[in-house]
Parts: structure tokens; sequence; C-alpha cells
């Protein structure tokens, strides 16, 4: 089995921020979408895609940490990032475990507490690969490796990534969910239709929250056997509107958040 992955470059931090809310919320829905691992199918295992495979295979806590970190190293996001007007802190709705130090620096530095708490996030999990060379001889004020390092380690449904120094690109993000299909022409159907997911959302500001922890039932709900056929997601009832109108995927009916 393997992944399909896009990086989407935004034309300023503000775009990327958007662009990875909205994407995460979208990643269980493509994940069952792309469903693309016949080596299950209810032979093996009774899922259809590799996500919580995987998350099992590189989930690195201890015991004590199992007690506090909620997830694996890979796996959903665990907190929204964007500042505009259509988030409402109530969608962060699960316990975000980060290093407080690293978060307090951060703030002390001007970055919001969002943005600080989401990088501070990734310093809970130790650097699964230390390269010769790249350790004491580094210098954090010119280089991002040791960081790079912690971030390319969170395998997570879409990846923040802040523009390296002195590199010509901008900030992006990174959408990780899809499965690797069969052929090139699947492949690059899946693509270019993400792409153009990205310019609609963008253009018509398209508002797809609902709270995390309904994310993460998406994500439990996505992986089972043909989940895009069988199974009911929790979507918003109205992706126009800054209501917090969500639909139930039982029911239909719709909650509203406090």
């Amino acid at each position: 089995w393997g992944c399909t992955q896009m990086t989407f470059q935004a034309c300023c931090i503000e775009e990327a921020r958007d662009l990875y809310d909205q994407l995460a919320v979208l990643s269980p829905i493509m994940m069952a979408l792309s469903a693309c691992s016949p080596m299950f199918r209810g032979m093996l295992a009774d899922v259809d895609c590799r996500w919580g495979v995987i998350s099992a295979s590189v989930d690195d806590r201890t015991p004590s940490e199992h007690e506090r970190i909620a997830k694996s190293r890979y796996d959903s996001i665990d907190s929204y990032l964007s500042l505009s007007k259509l988030f409402k802190p109530e969608y962060n709705d699960i316990p975000l475990v980060y290093d407080e130090d690293v978060c307090a620096r951060l703030m002390a530095e001007g970055v919001d507490e969002l943005m600080a708490r989401h990088v501070a996030h990734l310093f809970i999990r130790d650097p699964l690969v230390i390269m010769q060379g790249l350790i004491s001889e580094v210098d954090d004020r010119e280089s991002t490796v040791h960081f790079e390092n912690l971030q390319s380690t969170n395998w997570q449904t879409v990846r923040f990534k802040p523009p390296p120094p002195g590199a010509d690109m901008g900030w992006r993000v990174e959408f990780r969910a899809m499965e690797v299909q069969h052929t090139d022409y699947e492949n690059a159907a899946l693509v270019v239709f993400v792409v153009l997911l990205t310019r609609v959302i963008l253009t018509f500001k398209l508002n797809f929250y609902i709270p995390i922890s309904a994310v993460d039932a998406n994500m439990r709900v996505g992986q089972r056997r043909d989940a895009v056929r069988n199974e009911k997601f929790y979507f918003r009832k109205n992706i126009f509107a800054s209501t917090r109108s969500v639909a139930t995927p039982t029911a239909g009916a719709a909650f509203v958040a406090p």
C-alpha cells in the first residue's frame, strides 16, 4: 500500500492556515474515496485503508505517554490553525498536549497562541532519525534541520510547512490522507480533483469546520471496508455560512455548538 501526497503553496501564511484547516476536515472523506489497500479487504483485516495499520506500526508512545497523549504520531490533526472569522475556538474540542516551554518561548517572540501550540505539540515526540554530522554541527539560527527532523516524523493527515530560511518558496500545506491508486490515470484524476478543490475552497471561502472530535470519528469510520458507500460521516449542513450546524452521521439531524 502507499499514499498520494500533494503539497500546495499558498500566497501567504493566512491562506496556508485556512487551507490547512479545511483540508483537514476533508481528509477522512478523501481517504475513504481513494481507499486502495486490497491486501486487507476482509481477509487480513476488515479495512480498506492503510492509515490505521501504519498508525499502529509507528506508535512509539511509552505506557506513561499513552495516558496523556491520545494519538500515535501518525494520525489526524489535533488542532486547527486558522485565525479567520469562520473558526470558532470550540472546534478545537480535544485536549492538546504540547511542550509548555516551547509554546511560551514562541509566544514571547510574537507567535500567536494557536500557532505556538501547534508547533509546541510537535515537540512532545522524540526524534526518530538522527543523521551523522547534523547534530551539534547545525546552527539552529541559520537552519531548520532540527525542526524538520521532528516535523517530518509527525505524520498527520495534513502538514503545515513553513518556508525554509533562504529558500525561494512560501508557506505550504501538504495533503497526506489519500491512497495511491493502481494506475497513473487514477492518481492524476485524484490529484487534479484536489487541486481544483483547493481553488474552490479559497475562492468561495468555503466553511467545512466541524469539531476536531468529529474529524477523529470520521477517520475511524473512513477506514472501514467500503466506507465510501456504506458509512456516514459528520459534515456541515451549510458550507457557505458561518453558522455552527453540523449534520450527524446517523439521523441527519443538526446540532449547534454552544
